[in-house]
């Protein structure tokens, strides 16, 4: 029997989401809300896909303008469905074809959240083409499929720490490196600590994340679209921050000094051996760098109990945690404030017993042999660099492509 297709509204596609293996944030009913309260985007639709009554796919298709006079469709991350029967495929792409066709749809652009390509955090290759027969069936159908290295529409390739082997966070914490469990250990001791911000407080994430990207040169969204995504995916959306806790830092500064004070003094009146004077050396390097450290902090000139180090939005949506957004204040990054946020979030995915934790967005590949870029911090903790299937576009009205040849991009 062929294939239905049908608009439904948001709060029914919402009933069944989450039950593919690819559900993802992008494809969710709260995305499209938040899609059309920010006005730029011209229509968003809910579609389910019924075979003997039996809903097999869904999709939220955002609608753009072209040219003025076409309109094209995309499906970010999307459509959901079974993407291991081939005949299915074909008879889920034709009747979406036929659908757009009869809205007057001139371009269909579909990026699907599937996997073709694995690597491991040396870029060694574990598993490739395997979306393969994906990329055969819209081949088939007249799609041109391309990945594009800039990921200007979707993100293709992320970074995903799978974690549904583990147990409790001790055993996570034993699979890092020494050099890792040294680093948490450290930025513990220095008293940084986590939190989930309040909706009234999303400015500390997004004052860091706008210093981020005028630093690194990217673009970002204003303030209400992130305040808009918080009302829409509730909990969901987890806006975290890592900050020092000035008091006890002071403290634990203070408690050094005075440690290693004490420690000095009393190798300089105990028995002078063949290694006190090392001793005693050693000693005031370590005490040098504490002080260091409070002539430093006296520098920020900080007015409250708290100094923010680094601020991102985690999204607990499906089978993962997915790192969506954030950044760090450049002063600050002795302090390991991302280090500490993901750590938090990877056991919180953990006790909520996700398959897996989605650095996301993941480029800079290169940089890593130099120990710089998003994936040499990502790497650290363990996972594989998954490439997507890429994206596949089809014209769907001949006019559209006559448009594309004369005037370049839409």
């Amino acid at each position: 029997m062929s294939i239905m297709v049908k608009h439904v509204s948001f709060d029914d596609y919402q009933k069944t989401q989450t039950n593919y293996k690819d559900a993802n944030f992008l494809q969710s009913a709260e995305m499209a809300k938040l899609q059309l309260s920010r006005n730029h985007i011209g229509e968003v639709e809910a579609l389910v896909f019924e075979r003997d009554g039996l809903r097999i796919g869904q999709a939220i298709v955002v609608y753009r303008r072209s040219f003025r006079i076409f309109r094209k469709a995309l499906l970010f991350h999307g459509p959901l469905l079974d993407y291991t029967s081939m005949a299915d495929l074909t008879d889920f792409l034709e009747a979406l074809i036929l659908y757009l066709k009869k809205k007057n749809i001139a371009s269909l652009s579909i990026h699907p959240y599937l996997t073709n390509l694995i690597r491991n955090e040396e870029l060694e290759i574990l598993e490739e083409d395997k979306a393969d027969e994906v990329s055969k069936v819209f081949e088939k159908l007249g799609f041109e499929q391309y990945l594009d290295p800039e990921q200007a529409l979707v993100v293709n390739q992320m970074f995903v720490k799978p974690i549904d082997t583990f147990t409790t966070s001790d055993e996570m914490l034993a699979a890092f490196s020494p050099s890792l469990k040294r680093d948490l250990k450290k930025f513990t001791a220095l008293n940084v600590k986590v939190e989930e911000l309040s909706d009234d407080n999303l400015n500390q994430f997004y004052d860091i994340l706008v210093r981020t990207a005028e630093r690194k040169g990217f673009s970002v969204h204003p303030l209400t679209y992130f305040q808009d995504l918080k009302r829409n995916f509730g909990k969901s959306a987890k806006f975290m921050l890592a900050y020092l806790d000035c008091p006890a830092y002071l403290a634990y500064l203070d408690e050094n000094i005075k440690s290693f004070e004490t420690k000095i003094q009393a190798l300089k009146d105990g028995p002078q051996k063949k290694r006190t004077k090392g001793q005693i050396a050693d000693a005031q390097d370590q005490l040098r760098s504490y002080y260091k450290r409070l002539e430093q902090f006296k520098t920020y000139q900080i007015t409250g109990d708290k100094l923010p180090l680094s601020a991102y939005l985690f999204m607990d949506y499906g089978p993962e945690v997915v790192s969506f957004y954030g950044g760090n204040d450049e002063a600050y990054l002795n302090f390991g404030g991302a280090v500490l946020l993901h750590w938090e979030m990877l056991q919180y995915a953990m006790r909520k017993g996700k398959e897996r934790f989605n650095f996301y967005g993941t480029i800079e590949t290169e940089a890593a042999s130099t120990g710089k870029g998003n994936f040499h911090f990502k790497r650290q903790f363990g996972g594989q660099l998954e490439t997507l299937v890429g994206s596949f576009d089809k014209t769907l009205n001949p006019f559209y492509d006559i448009f594309k040849k004369t005037l370049g991009k839409d």
